[in-house]
């Protein structure tokens, strides 16, 4: 399988993104990973240039896109523009696309298998706005780019909204092509460098709701492959039942304490399957 990874990137050390590559070939082996990156804006001026050096020794197969720009903590909308114009337009056919951040890794090879064998993972739920806990939804209603989403595609509908975690969302190929089109239409314009107070998670909203007008209102979609920890404090019991129940393939930020039992167990697993693969 040929698979499309997307993701931005963030910092002053390429420390953790060695890290994924090197997580991601082991579980992803033998998939054909090419990895589509993202450098914000705010990032450190060598970080591209260390990159593309260790990539080159490792033999990893990077692209990063030619136009960086500001990404938010808790908003990489500008990102998933550049990436998707980057991919689109490099003119290679990949079987699957996934979409993740830069602190995600796996700890199962089992990922492979949930990515053959399901065509769309993506976190999905009904949008219920006001009615709703979410704290970003008067920002995501107040956006003029989401009421015109609204307003074009959903008949005026704010309900029809669907929201949902998307570090981990992945897609066929065909299907992706029509997303970004549709994303960057709707999103790929300079509404947050202009009104950066007014950011919010964007694509938490943008990629469920697009791939349900591409899908139907009433498709199911799978989980996504990783999942965002409900605590910060990481046992491997975490790892443990995720394996056990097979609904999770890896995790974010678990690499924020590197002493931690929970990122130990990991580098033992991908310890032990490297000697497999």
């Amino acid at each position: 399988m040929r698979l499309a990874l997307l993701s931005p990137v963030h910092g002053t050390s390429i420390e953790h993104i060695a890290r994924q590559l090197d997580n991601y070939r082991v579980f992803l082996a033998p998939f054909q990973l090419r990895h589509y990156l993202h450098i914000s804006l705010e990032s450190s001026s060598t970080l591209k240039a260390n990159l593309l050096a260790f990539a080159e020794q490792e033999g990893h197969d990077i692209v990063i896109t030619k136009k960086s720009r500001p990404t938010w903590r808790p908003c990489t909308a500008n990102a998933l523009c550049e990436l998707v114009k980057t991919v689109l337009a490099d003119n290679i056919e990949h079987d699957k696309v996934l979409i993740h951040t830069d602190t995600d890794l796996l700890f199962t090879s089992a990922a492979k298998n949930y990515l053959a064998q399901h065509s769309i993972g993506c976190g999905s739920r009904a949008f219920r706005g006001k009615k709703g806990r979410w704290k970003w939804a008067q920002k995501a209603l107040r956006d003029p780019r989401i009421k015109r989403l609204i307003k074009e595609m959903l008949d005026g509908d704010p309900n029809a909204l669907r929201i949902g975690r998307v570090s981990g969302a992945f897609m066929p190929w065909d299907r992706f092509k029509a997303f970004g089109v549709i994303y960057n239409y709707y999103f790929n314009n300079r509404f947050f460098e202009k009104n950066p107070k007014r950011h919010w998670p964007l694509p938490e909203i943008a990629i469920p709701t697009i791939l349900h007008l591409l899908e139907g209102a009433e498709a199911k979609f799978q989980p996504v492959l990783i999942h965002a920890p409900e605590t910060k404090k990481l046992t491997t019991n975490v790892i443990k039942k995720s394996l056990k129940r097979g609904d999770c393939f890896g995790l974010k930020k678990i690499a924020r304490d590197t002493n931690s039992e929970a990122f130990q167990y990991l580098n033992h697993l991908q310890s032990e399957e490297s000697k497999r693969t």
